[in-house]
């Protein structure tokens, strides 16, 4: 299965080539001098206020010179080595790295938008900007899902973009919310301010936005908008759910748990994501295999045919949605076995979460080595990825709600 890539003009020179690579260099380093900052600074990593160290000076500082500095060596390395310049790896996630600095400058703005000082109580927080934007991103969400499927039954351009544009909108709102929460952290007392990854509520969102932006990066690389109709309607119930944590009083702002007040969950929890949300966008490539396998032994008169990615495609594609998310697990269960070791004083305790969580590991694991090794794949492979990410949401969902155990901080309150 091969890429298509359809951009051109401003795009394209913006995604490829020197300023590609160059932009890819200084994210890295930039990324890499507020990791010294947390690690190496005056005051070192501070829980209470690490969002307004990145954002003082001092984050300027270590974030700009490490910025400067990555970029120095990309343009030696480039100098040395001129094919680093078209390398895949800064063709393919510097646009991701565009899209998060949206999403910076978005919560910039958004923030403009907070009520006064006086208005803001911990008690009410109904009034703070944040939860707008997310009713805002579950509206558009839903219709994005919509969309979509209306687009498997009547093709038009018009109705498929507007699918696309309405998802990219849901995933730069999710984002930016989030981002703002964290702020808003801070406004009800500095010691209660943290990264907003600390409760249900807040995670799935992340697992929206995540799902949809793996999603997309697929259907941009491989044309593949049918598969839109699963992945975007998987996003669209977890939506509802999250409508109902809020309906609950689980989407409050709350002090996080002693266990939590650590750097690894700012690390931890989204690789985690990464893997639950290309897990999903596997889920949905496997629905749309069996839907267009059902089709096809029907006859293969149905005008839907024309409108899927071909059975081989969807197999490609469901693999290639694991082999992002495998490493990003594995990477994942890593740092929380780390983090796990510093605030319990073991790397592994066979909690109910860590039970569950090498169980989807060795799933995921399987269904790579069938492919990779045994050469598997159609139908089986299709209802493995669907079966994979039942798993998935049990070990995310189902532990967090009914079993109890060192995790237990996840559960509804």
């Amino acid at each position: 299965m091969t890429a298509i890539t359809a951009e051109s003009g401003f795009p394209a020179m913006l995604n490829q080539g020197r300023i590609s690579y160059l932009r890819f260099a200084a994210y890295l380093g930039a990324m890499a001098g507020i990791a010294a900052l947390a690690m190496f600074g005056v005051t070192a990593y501070e829980e209470d206020a690490f969002l307004y160290q990145i954002l003082s000076l001092k984050g300027l500082v270590w974030g700009g010179s490490g910025a400067l500095a990555a970029a120095g060596l990309a343009v030696v390395a480039a100098t040395m080595k001129p094919e680093l310049l078209n390398a895949k790896s800064a063709r393919n996630i510097t646009p991701w790295l565009d899209g998060f600095v949206l999403m910076v400058i978005l919560a910039a703005v958004w923030a403009l938008f907070e009520p006064a000082k006086d208005q803001i109580s911990y008690d009410n927080q109904s009034n703070l900007f944040a939860g707008r934007i997310i009713m805002a991103m579950n509206v558009i969400f839903i219709f994005s899902a919509v969309s979509y499927i209306a687009y498997l039954f009547a093709p038009e351009s018009f109705i498929g973009r507007v699918a696309t544009w309405s998802a990219y909108t849901g995933v730069y709102l999710g984002g930016s919310a989030l981002l703002l929460r964290w702020h808003e952290s801070y406004l009800f007392n500095m010691e209660i301010g943290h990264a907003p990854v600390s409760n249900l509520y807040e995670v799935f969102i992340l697992l929206f936005c995540i799902t949809a932006a793996v999603y997309l990066a697929l259907e941009k690389r491989y044309q593949a908008k049918a598969m839109g109709a699963f992945v975007m309607t998987l996003v669209a119930a977890g939506v509802f759910f999250g409508i109902w944590l809020d309906s609950v009083g689980q989407a409050d702002i709350k002090p996080l748990v002693p266990a939590l007040q650590s750097y690894w969950m700012k690390i931890h929890v989204p690789m985690n994501f990464v893997g639950y949300g290309s897990f999903a966008v596997a889920c949905g490539a496997g629905m749309a295999y069996l839907v267009r396998y059902r089709l096809e032994a029907n006859g293969g008169k149905s005008k839907m045919l024309a409108i899927f990615p071909s059975l081989d495609q969807l197999d490609q594609l469901a693999y290639k949605a694991v082999a992002i998310g495998f490493p990003a697990f594995t990477l994942a269960t890593i740092l929380g076995a780390a983090w796990a070791a510093e605030a319990w004083g073991g790397y592994w305790s066979w909690d109910p979460k860590e039970t569950w969580a090498l169980i989807v590991w060795l799933i995921y694991g399987a269904y790579l080595h069938a492919r990779v090794s045994h050469g598997w794949h159609g139908k089986a492979l299709a209802w493995w990825a669907v079966a994979g990410f039942l798993v998935t949401v049990f070990c995310f969902l189902g532990v967090n709600m009914y079993l109890s155990g060192l995790h237990s901080y996840g559960q509804l309150s």
